[in-house]
């Protein structure tokens, strides 16, 4: 885990990983009050150059706890015991920036020839609950395997094959459950809007959420 610090951002903020997000903007003035140069306490315990290092990591910390969308992501991250990432903001930034807001890369190898059956089309266009089930019958289809999809969105393939089973207990956070399966909707040529609406609705329910 790389966050220019040994200690988590939690740590660094003096807080716990299951506050409330008011209590991280709190305690952010707080930390920030404690080591900025107008607190001459804070020199009897520290050079003037570890109280700028203290206060650098503090505003690293808030700069993605303080986005509750950098926040869910690092949470995800951390959590994912044996893997190393880079939790800096640049780097959760960046991400959240694939998953969230842009469209699929581009590779060249993205196309992949299959042959069209009219009467599967027609059946396409009149769904109008998705599941992950179909969503693997329109992957299949198309002649797309979980590596290349995985490839094109950048989503694992254990967290695609997930999404087709709609296992909950093997995947994130509803917020990014979604942005996965908008991802893999505009992959396969499909209503993002229209699926993500209805996917999720049913992968709430298997979590026992309204």
């Amino acid at each position: 885990m790389e966050t220019g610090s040994q200690f988590s951002y939690y740590e660094i903020l003096e807080i716990s990983p299951h506050c409330p997000q008011h209590e991280i903007t709190t305690a952010y003035e707080r930390m920030r009050q404690t080591y900025s140069g107008g607190n001459p306490a804070i020199y009897t315990m520290f050079t003037e150059a570890e109280a700028r290092e203290l206060l650098k990591l503090v505003e690293e910390a808030y700069s993605v706890l303080g986005n509750k969308t950098l926040r869910a992501l690092y949470d995800e991250k951390v959590g994912q015991v044996g893997k190393k990432f880079d939790l800096s903001f640049e780097a959760l930034q960046t991400e959240s920036k694939v998953v969230f807001n842009e469209s699929p890369k581009k590779v060249t190898s993205a196309k992949v020839e299959y042959k069209v059956d009219a009467d599967f089309e027609k059946e396409l266009k009149e769904i109008a609950s998705w599941d992950g089930a179909q969503l693997k019958k329109v992957r299949e289809y198309k002649k797309f395997s979980l590596e290349k999809i995985s490839e094109i969105t950048k989503v694992s393939s254990y967290y695609i094959n997930a999404i087709e089973n709609v296992d909950p207990t093997n995947l994130p956070a509803p917020v990014f459950v979604r942005g996965y399966v908008s991802q893999i909707s505009k992959v396969l040529g499909l209503d993002e809007k229209k699926v993500c609406d209805s996917y999720m609705k049913i992968f709430k329910e298997k979590l026992g959420q309204k």
